[in-house]
């Protein structure tokens, strides 16, 4: 039994205080009645006049009055204190609770304390952020999980559908039939190579960093458009370059991914008969580049969330032309890195990313 109150002592920290206080509590009441009785004794016995009978039960009735009020002072002191310290450690009480069912794989309730004029209510602030923070977490790692078995469910699926065919002889292998396994095992190697490129370059990753080197941006966009000249031939699509030639420090594999991702969203996404245009220049201490062209008008709610991974506007077509909703996260991230911005203004069916990248032609 001793060995159990020991235990439950030692491990509650309200129990511990509440012990240690009403022990310092009753400490000081008992030193001050008993100096005050001292005292109150010693005056009255100078006191010339007074029968040693009454001094004896001046001394007696002092010293009950002095037990009475010592016992009844200890006893409403230690209720008062109770009720103090619970209020202020209740807070804490829920943290520990709310720890537990956190590193039991639950998420707790937010915890109610709306004093943070203190520790205890910044402490129960900051956890609450904490635990919104690891919710929301948690619910972006499963829609990514689930997005991406979606995305390599269905080219995985026309692989085995074709090859299935092949094999039972119910279609005869042609250039057409290969063509087609060729773009889906693609589709296959774009998604995971995307998934690299946002583990290598996500903002909370510490252990990529760019290699800025002197870039000629003209000659970087030009093979960046060499790349899509075919494709937006074979579309019909427009392009228009015009870039003011300028020497930049920066990472030329990171900024070339960037600019495939947007204008291979461009052309992916490309609806209308406008001209898509790829243009930059000098703008104060800074270096615009920017990709428009026509497309789905964007809601002005989702102007933000293109960013954000696995987010696409317009599901359906996405999943036609490939697109995993990586790239514009990808090249987010890519562009901060350099201590740069990359935004979309979206006016109509006319959509329009920019990227302001520092105008820094030599290393600092």
């Amino acid at each position: 039994m001793g060995n159990r109150v020991r235990q439950l002592i030692s491990s509650d920290l309200r129990l511990r205080l509440m012990m240690i206080q009403i022990f310092i509590l009753t400490g000081f009441i008992l030193f001050s009645g008993l100096t005050i009785y001292q005292t109150a004794c010693w005056l009255v016995g100078d006191i010339n006049g007074i029968a040693d009978a009454a001094q004896s039960g001046f001394h007696v009735d002092l010293l009950r009055y002095f037990w009475i009020i010592s016992g009844a002072a200890i006893i409403i002191g230690s209720f008062i204190y109770l009720k103090v310290t619970h209020s202020i450690l209740k807070p804490i009480q829920q943290l520990k609770q709310s720890v537990i069912e956190i590193r039991n794989g639950r998420y707790p309730a937010l915890i109610d304390f709306h004093d943070q004029s203190d520790d205890i209510g910044q402490l129960v602030h900051h956890f609450n952020d904490l635990n919104k923070k690891l919710q929301l977490n948690e619910e972006l790692r499963n829609l990514m999980l689930s997005d991406m078995s979606h995305e390599l469910r269905t080219p995985l699926s026309n692989l085995r559908g074709y090859l299935e065919a092949l094999n039972k002889g119910v279609i005869d292998g042609d250039p057409s039939i290969y063509q087609s396994l060729a773009e889906e095992t693609q589709r296959i190697t774009d998604l995971l190579s995307q998934v690299d490129w946002i583990r290598e370059w996500d903002g909370t990753s510490q252990g990529t960093m760019i290699t800025p080197e002197r870039v000629k941006v003209s000659d970087l966009i030009d093979h960046v458009v060499k790349l899509y000249q075919l494709e937006f031939e074979r579309k019909r699509v427009s392009l228009i370059v015009d870039v003011e030639p300028i020497d930049l420090y920066i990472d030329r594999r990171g900024i070339h991914q960037v600019l495939i991702n947007l204008l291979g969203n461009a052309l992916n996404y490309y609806e209308g008969k406008e001209t898509v245009e790829l243009r930059g220049h000098k703008q104060g201490m800074d270096y615009i580049l920017y990709v428009k062209g026509p497309g789905q008008p964007i809601p002005a709610e989702h102007i933000d969330k293109v960013f954000e991974r696995f987010f696409r506007v317009d599901t359906s077509r996405s999943r036609e032309t490939g697109g995993s909703g990586l790239g514009l996260a990808i090249s987010k991230e890519i562009v901060e890195r350099h201590n740069g911005k990359l935004k979309l203004e979206s006016k109509g069916n006319i959509h329009k990313f920019i990227i302001r990248l520092p105008n820094v032609s030599s290393p600092s």
